[in-house]
């Protein structure tokens, strides 16, 4: 079975990784993404796993900052994952996740 996304059409960009609100320290190579702080997070999210679809391609990746400039189940990803979907000349992309 396909499993269906909680999220569709949502917006995807990267960030400069570093200390999060999670009180972790990530790097860019790291597949790691940041929630909007407007949804409630980073707190009881911190950590959670989720899988992210772009283009056929799927990824799971782990909540681990905030991010207060992202729209509503928007999503910025670390340098690395975002490379894995597309090049960061694209800058912003469009597509599906949902909490594993």
């Amino acid at each position: 079975l396909e499993r269906r996304a909680q999220f569709e059409n949502a917006r995807f960009t990267n960030y400069k990784t570093g200390l999060g609100a999670c009180g972790k320290t990530n790097s860019d190579g790291d597949f790691v993404r940041v929630l909007n702080w407007g949804d409630g997070y980073p707190g009881p999210q911190c950590f959670k796993s989720i899988t992210i679809s772009y283009k056929g391609k799927t990824h799971e990746a782990t909540i681990m900052d905030e991010c207060m400039g992202c729209p509503p189940n928007g999503l910025d990803f670390s340098r690395g994952l975002f490379n894995y979907f597309a090049s960061e000349d694209e800058g912003v992309i469009y597509g599906d996740w949902w909490y594993n």
